[in-house]
């Protein structure tokens, strides 16, 4: 069985998709740009995730990816990237997922960061509030029964937050983590590329529940803030091992309004103890949605399409233009010249073409920051 390559002529089928373009590889799998037809001829725009071989044949993770990804499929919010299919087709294992065009969180920090800055407290703050109401969504799922379904994302990270040009915020990826650790060589293999975003119980090899997420989304909401990543490379100590101390330093003084409350909420998030933690992520939710209300902040964050399109307007301007070219002439939908591409429910990322990012396990190594430092910016100025 071979990987799929894509050849100008010949466009490869997956079911109901038609592959046209990669847009990512990783260890275990292919990322692809696709259009969705139905029988009377309706399309829509989908990303496609094809697993490579190698791990759609081994039966365990195979097993655990479809599990996980039932349960994903389980999952409605506004701030969930939806999968919208999982299935097999000529032998090969894929998840059809949500298109967003926009872009991830790791784009936008590194924007801001070459410019020495984090986000504006009250984009850095709701996107952190839009990703917490996406969690606690998932932790609360049921079966029809009533019984939780015990879902926890386990890698809450920049890279799985996707912001469209709109302002849309949306969650991607649950539980590919958890497959995905299913079939690394060992545990370092399993940790490498999340250390920096994992809870202190996480990487210890602990069992992680929901308080592990609300950690981690502390940890995007500091360094959102900070404009620079929380765990950075310290000489000889690797981030799995700053993970497990998880010895946090004071959010940066940057002038937000109320920095003491905001410092403190964030902190509390960030404890080593996991009983000292929000003990759910609306609660976390609650406490910065109060922030917002008490500093007068909370209209602003409804303006984050605005900031976007003032901070991105040309790269939006030419990522636009990018996707109607790459488009079949026969299928450039107008949502492509309007915002986010909405079929029902249905969205996965496509991000700045100078860029691209790509999910969870096809960011091949986090250890190397995403984002620059505010010191190496200066550094390279």
């Amino acid at each position: 069985m071979t990987c799929l390559a894509l050849v100008p002529d010949e466009m490869p089928k997956l079911g109901s998709y038609t592959l046209f373009e990669k847009i990512g590889r990783g260890g275990m799998a292919e990322l692809f740009l696709a259009r969705q037809e139905t029988e009377l001829g309706a399309t829509r725009l989908v990303v496609v995730k094809v697993i490579l071989p190698a791990f759609a044949s081994d039966k365990r993770f195979a097993e655990m990816l479809i599990h996980e990804a039932k349960l994903a499929a389980r999952l409605g919010h506004r701030h969930i990237a939806q999968v919208i299919d999982l299935g097999r087709a000529d032998g090969r294992l894929f998840i059809a997922m949500e298109y967003v065009e926009g872009v991830d969180l790791t784009a936008l920090l590194r924007h801001c960061s070459e410019r020495g800055e984090g986000l504006p407290p009250e984009h850095a703050v709701g996107i952190a509030c839009d990703v917490l109401a996406g969690l606690d969504y998932a932790h609360r799922r049921t079966t029809d029964a009533g019984v939780p379904l015990g879902i926890v994302h386990r890698d809450v990270s920049p890279s799985n937050v996707l912001v469209s040009f709109d302002g849309d915020v949306k969650l991607c990826d649950f539980g590919i983590a958890h497959a995905n650790d299913l079939v690394a060589e060992d545990a370092a293999d399993a940790l490498k590329g999340k250390a920096g975003y994992m809870s202190p119980e996480h990487a210890r090899g602990h069992v992680v529940d929901a308080r592990s997420d609300v950690f981690a989304a502390g940890v995007v909401l500091w360094e959102l803030l900070a404009g620079q990543r929380l765990y950075r490379p310290r000489g000889p100590i690797p981030l799995i091992e700053q993970a497990r101390m998880a010895e946090i330093p004071p959010l940066p003084e940057r002038g937000f309004p109320q920095h003491d409350l905001l410092s403190r909420i964030v902190s509390r998030a960030l404890k080593v103890d996991r009983a000292e933690r929000y003990s759910s992520a609306a609660i976390f939710q609650l406490e910065l949605e109060e922030y917002l209300v008490r500093t007068g902040l909370l209209a602003r964050r409804l303006h984050l399409g605005d900031w976007i399109a003032q901070t991105l307007g040309t790269q939006i301007v030419e990522q636009r233009r990018a996707s109607e070219r790459r488009l079949p002439p026969s299928t450039t939908p107008p949502a492509l010249r309007s915002g986010v591409v909405k079929a029902g429910t249905s969205t996965a990322r496509v991000s700045i073409p100078a860029a691209p990012k790509v999910p969870l396990e096809l960011v091949l190594d986090e250890e190397s920051s995403p984002f620059l430092p505010p010191a190496d910016v200066a550094a390279r100025r």
